[in-house]
């Protein structure tokens, strides 16, 4: 349809419903040729925009026609106007739209996250429950490892307590003397008492430098110290000897308690088969209090030598173990026979000969002063007599363990333990000891 037939005065309101009109405009262009059509055949001539009104006179001027105003409908700016707001319309929807999806978005990351976080707060979870479980594992293996540690070095304490208990009692059994024994010895006899065959006795043996001790001379007080006197003046040391068994010592005590030196086992050697060397764990503490407390010190090592060769391993092991430390008494060769109790626990040392035994001693004590230190013996009256060849070793000085304070042994010594008492410092009892002044 043409657009002079549009007036140009039309306004519409920018409210107007736009939608349709191009339907209107088809149907406005149906009607106007359907009336051209019908007068056509009612054989008028059709009017065009142009051509004055039929209904006018002829005689009204060409000039003073009235051309029917013309309106121009905006249709371009119409559409434009609807086009804008379809796009306003369509921006909005895809705003909402977009921003419905951007909150279904949200609230899906948010519940992954929540699925994240529970699932990662679930997997620390189980992770801290594991390592509770492998911490509380590892503590309860711990726990029963000190218990059976703990369980070992309680049966070592008391092995240990039974073999010292055991050669304690062994000692004192074998070392029963009676008034019949003193005439014996008097007599050039030595009387031994032991528990499978009794009273025994042996010739003393010449060669070999007797003590020339004064029974009237030894005292006991009441608290089992020993002491030795000539003319009225002590002429001798109150002494102790210890190892591990005794644990933790508080020295100055024992030092206030008047003991003047102490022996410190320094090492042993097993009494197996393997025959291992080892050193007292409380050695070092022991020699650095009881030096420290002003105490003499002198060390033993409990020998299970069954060579020569290995009675000169045990020296250089106790030197190993000594470095230089200072000593007041000598190192000493501790060789003693174990019973254990048991038929088919067999020591080590239980086929050693008279022979290899005095010549091992020989072995230790030459080594011992090759190094600078004074050597010394520990036997107790039957190893001296039966198994020692003295004649031998008459230029080491002895130590002897005889437990009771009348003395029956013939032979020279310079120290002699003779039993068990209390001392301050020292939980139970420890052996004592006195050194008698020459």
């Amino acid at each position: 349809m043409s657009e002079n037939r549009i007036y140009d005065t039309l306004e519409f309101d920018d409210d107007i419903n736009f939608d349709g009109l191009d339907d209107s405009e088809e149907e406005i262009d149906a009607e106007y040729d359907s009336e051209i059509d019908s007068q056509i055949e009612s054989g008028d001539e059709p009017v065009s925009a142009d051509t004055v009104d039929a209904s006018e006179p002829d005689s009204v001027d060409e000039t003073s026609v009235c051309e029917p105003p013309v309106v121009e409908l905006p249709i371009k700016e119409t559409q434009d106007v609807f086009e804008n707001e379809v796009q306003d319309a369509s921006e909005l929807f895809k705003a909402d739209n977009k921003s419905a999806k951007t909150e279904r978005f949200l609230k899906t990351m948010c519940i992954v996250n929540a699925v994240v976080s529970i699932i990662t707060l679930s997997v620390i979870a189980l992770g801290v429950y594991c390592g509770y479980k492998c911490i509380e594992s590892v503590r309860s293996d711990l726990n029963e490892k000190n218990a059976e540690i703990a369980e070992l070095e309680g049966k070592n304490s008391e092995l240990e307590a039974e073999y010292l208990e055991a050669m304690n009692m062994f000692e004192k059994e074998s070392e029963k003397e009676t008034e019949i024994q003193l005439s014996e010895i008097e007599q050039g006899k030595i009387i031994h008492y032991d528990s499978y065959v009794g009273y025994s006795w042996m010739p003393v043996l010449s060669g070999i430098k007797r003590n020339t001790y004064k029974a009237e001379n030894f005292s006991v007080d009441d608290r089992y110290r020993m002491s030795y006197n000539v003319d009225g003046e002590e002429s001798s040391y109150f002494g102790i000897d210890v190892s591990s068994y005794q644990g933790d010592i508080d020295w100055q005590l024992v030092k206030e308690d008047g003991v003047e030196f102490a022996f410190l086992r320094i090492g042993y050697r097993g009494y197996g088969e393997e025959g291992k060397l080892c050193a007292d764990e409380f050695f070092i503490q022991n020699y650095e209090e009881a030096h420290n407390a002003g105490i003499d010190l002198g060390i033993y090592f409990f020998s299970q030598a069954a060579t020569v060769d290995e009675a000169k391993e045990e020296a250089e092991y106790v030197l190993s173990l000594l470095g230089n430390r200072q000593l007041e008494y000598p190192i000493v060769f501790d060789w003693e026979t174990v019973v254990t109790g048991d038929p088919e626990d067999i020591p080590r040392t239980e086929d050693v000969m008279p022979q290899t035994l005095t010549l091992s001693a020989i072995a230790f004590c030459e080594t011992i002063k090759d190094a600078g230190y004074d050597a010394m013996i520990y036997t107790n009256k039957k190893l001296a007599t039966i198994k020692y060849d003295l004649r031998q070793l008459s230029e080491y000085p002895v130590w002897l363990a005889f437990y009771d304070t009348e003395l029956s042994y013939c032979y020279d010594f310079d120290i002699w333990q003779y039993g068990t008492a209390q001392v301050d410092g020292i939980e139970g009892e420890v052996d004592v000891n006195i050194a008698i002044i020459k």
